[in-house]
């Protein structure tokens, strides 16, 4: 064969393989993890003065499909592959054959011209596939369930629980998944799936996201096994995995809540073990090692780290003696300091916590006992003898420096989403919702807006934080569990 031939083809050979390794290279790294390399994630950021530096992380993420799209979409591929291997073929043929004849010597060349006809021919005679695969989605729930949400940056993270809900129970057919956003607009940056189902709550640690999953409830305890089938995951963006971190075995049960002292490296979590007895431990991410933090008896009555007083409050809402004369006891809001668990009030009372924040230099507690709710504050080492008056089944959170009051509105009432102003202790503004829905959990986007994670529709809400109004919002249907199945079409 004619040497400056050779050179030709060997010359586009390489250049094809380049151009090949250059679109691998090219692909989605997944959100700006910058930031989350930083130990002061978790300050609140404006979008604003981050939107400049993800801009160019953003393009490239919006350009990607989301990691569970490309599982549902893989065996798809893979069959239009098959399909399209005679055309592909055909390319490869017509390209040599243009390379020969751009060449000044080919007509010295009859054996590349000879070469390319066979290949030419053999691709003509490669039969075409007669029939089509289709995947086929049934949604076998109408929300994924989106149970919490955490900020960094200009990222917004949130975990969907993605169950299926069944008479009296709820089927976890899928892990749970974490979703990763753009925090100013909503655009979706990418997905990992979690190895563990029923997630509870997300957060970011030394520039690592770690998930506490809750699992499985075990029907025949009305609890959560102490096994490697819940617990706290750590997520690595880059590789877009999730690994077991700590298991539920080590911490004795499921996570139920989880709160962060970012400046040491600790996450302070609530394990259910069973209905009434969710102790708290201290887990060190660095070594992983877990530890009590005293004698708590069920603190599912809400979790908040001060980070300016280094104390964590813990909601214990105590139990209750079924068998006559029906005592109540341990309903304290506890403060652990790192060393010692002591009570933040005095009483022993009759108020048994349900979610903890701090605004305008006070702590609030919201007080429920399943039939009513209120919203108080400590002062003088004692809960108030005022009250905001809400539903029995709401939760507060400190939203850029805004106290805000997620009432769920319980099963009669549609709900509605309330600032209190701290100092004066009333409400500044309430809106309610249109329909019936379920506000799990709020995050602020700067000071003017705030993202809304709705549980039981297929929503996560941008609203406004001066009357509560609906910006906009983020479609969450396509995470829902669901049943996927190819459907062959015969041509």
């Amino acid at each position: 064969m004619n040497k400056k031939i050779l050179t030709s083809l060997a010359a586009v050979s390489l250049a094809f393989y380049l151009g090949a390794c250059g679109d691998d290279n090219s692909s989605s790294a997944g959100p700006n993890v910058e930031c989350l390399d930083n130990e002061n994630c978790l300050d609140d950021a404006s979008s604003d003065s981050n939107d400049a530096k993800s801009s160019s992380s953003v393009k490239k993420d919006e350009k990607s499909s989301s990691s569970e799209k490309k599982d549902e979409k893989s065996s798809s591929s893979e069959k239009k592959d098959e399909t399209s291997s005679s055309s592909e073929k055909k390319d490869e043929s017509s390209s040599s054959e243009g390379e020969t004849k751009g060449d000044k010597d080919v007509s010295s060349s009859s054996e590349a011209s000879s070469e390319a006809e066979s290949s030419s021919s053999e691709a003509s005679e490669e039969p075409e596939s007669s029939s089509s695969v289709e995947l086929k989605v049934t949604y076998l729930s109408e929300t994924p369930n989106a149970a919490d949400l955490e900020v960094s940056g200009d990222t917004l993270f949130a975990v969907f629980q993605r169950y299926v809900p069944v008479t009296g129970a709820a089927d976890f057919k899928d892990p749970g998944l974490l979703a990763i956003y753009k925090l100013s607009d909503g655009t979706l940056l990418d997905t990992i799936p979690l190895l563990t189902k029923n997630p509870m709550s997300v957060k970011v640690v030394g520039g690592n996201v770690y998930v506490g999953t809750q699992g499985e409830y075990n029907p025949a305890t009305w609890g959560c096994d102490a096994d490697e089938n819940r617990g706290i995951e750590k997520i690595d963006l880059k590789k877009k995995k999730s690994e077991l971190w700590v298991s539920g075995e080590k911490l004795g049960g499921g996570v139920n809540s989880m709160e962060v002292n970012a400046t040491d490296g600790k996450i302070y979590v609530a394990v259910y073990k069973a209905y009434g007895t969710v102790p708290v431990v201290e887990v060190d991410v660095a070594s992983k090692s877990v530890k009590s933090v005293g004698d708590v008896m069920d603190g599912s009555g809400g979790l908040f780290y001060d980070a300016d007083a280094k104390l964590l409050y813990i909601g214990d809402r105590g139990f209750m003696d079924w068998n006559p004369p029906y005592d109540m006891g341990n309903m304290f809001v506890h403060v652990y300091d790192g060393k010692t668990l002591k009570a933040a009030t005095d009483e022993d009372g009759f108020l048994q916590s349900y979610s903890i924040t701090k605004a305008g230099g006070e702590i609030f507690v919201y007080v429920s006992d399943y039939s009513s709710g209120a919203l108080y504050w400590i002062e003088d080492d004692d809960f108030s003898s005022e009250r905001v008056q809400f539903s029995s089944d709401a939760v507060i959170r400190n939203v850029g420096g805004k106290l805000i009051v997620l009432d769920r509105g319980g099963d009669a009432e549609k709900g509605n989403i309330a600032e209190v102003d701290p100092a004066a202790k009333s409400v500044s503004w309430q809106k309610a919702f249109e329909t019936k829905v379920n506000p799990y959990d709020i995050v602020a986007i700067n000071g003017s807006n705030a993202w809304v994670a709705l549980y039981d529709v297929a929503e996560i809400r941008k609203i406004s934080l001066t009357d509560g109004s609906t910006i906009s919002s983020i479609d969450t249907k396509e995470f829902s569990a669901k049943k996927v199945e190819e459907v062959t079409d015969a041509e």
